[in-house]
């Protein structure tokens, strides 16, 4: 029988379900970086889909199909074309979106009233919030993994990020009394994040010493970098969901929620970690 946990979740769930993301994510970017590409931009479609649909809760309209193609191509582009082509592909897809939506309008035009020129801004922003907070994200890992030591580096801030927020999770949901953010996210405790910094700073020391081969305070910097992403992109999201009047993205994991509860906290993480090893020269 399951052990109900915070928020009607089950936690045997969501341990197994994050075992087993675990377990393939360390094998895909431990013996084939392509399959780990393709595992990525699995999660960026899968993503942008939740994220798409969800938006149009609140009548952003976003079209989905095109969405989830282009944050699919993203990867790819990255990974085997660099920044330049990860930029191009990014801005373009923004711009396919738009002119989608556009055509759109136009066809629905000729059988409803036009929509308001400031409803249509409003959904071109959206298109554009969807490729920039999602898919592009993403994308960083995908230009560490084009680095020789690109693997050791992806490990590093996903298994640190993990950490973090499983910390955070189990310490706030046990220990948890005083409320973080309660207008953002009502779960989130100082005790919880208190449990993330620690977790996060032991992790990033560690896995920098002794994966990534670098000095230590190399990992506390890091460390500082990836806490403050990872907070920050969880609390983004629950600011989202908040005001879209949602629990989850979606029920596709069980015990997690959606592909976009699980990535939340990975996707600023993965750009802070790209900029850290650029500056720094790692």
């Amino acid at each position: 029988m399951s052990t109900p946990s915070t928020g009607g979740r089950s936690l045997s769930k969501s341990v197994a379900v994050g075992l087993l993301l675990g377990a393939a994510f360390l094998l895909s970017v431990l013996i084939y970086k392509e399959l780990f590409m393709v595992l990525a931009a699995a999660a960026a479609g899968a993503g942008a889909w939740e994220l798409s649909s969800a938006l149009r809760i609140k009548g952003w309209y976003v079209p989905r199909v095109p969405a989830v193609v282009g944050s699919v191509l993203i990867m790819p582009a990255a990974f085997y074309g660099g920044a330049e082509l990860q930029w191009l592909v990014s801005l373009s897809i923004v711009a396919a979106l738009i002119l989608w939506r556009t055509v759109h309008l136009l066809w629905e035009a000729r059988e409803a009233p036009r929509q308001a020129i400031a409803h249509t801004l409003r959904d071109f922003s959206a298109s554009a919030f969807v490729v920039i907070y999602l898919p592009l994200m993403t994308s960083f890992t995908m230009l560490l993994l084009r680095r020789p030591d690109g693997a050791k580096w992806v490990i590093t801030f996903v298994v640190t990020v993990a950490m973090i927020d499983t910390a955070g999770y189990l310490v706030g949901r046990k220990l948890g009394k005083h409320k973080l953010a309660p207008g953002v996210s009502p779960k989130k405790t100082w005790e919880g994040l208190l449990a993330s910094i620690i977790a996060g700073v032991v992790s990033s020391v560690a896995l920098v010493v002794f994966v990534a081969h670098q000095p230590w305070w190399a990992g506390l910097i890091l460390a500082a970098l990836l806490i403050l992403a990872a907070v920050f992109g969880d609390l983004a999201e629950s600011l989202i969901k908040r005001d879209l009047g949602i629990k989850d993205m979606s029920a596709l994991l069980p015990g997690h929620g959606g592909i976009m509860d699980r990535l939340d906290s990975l996707l600023p993480a993965a750009l802070v970690t790209y900029v850290f090893v650029t500056v720094f020269g790692f």
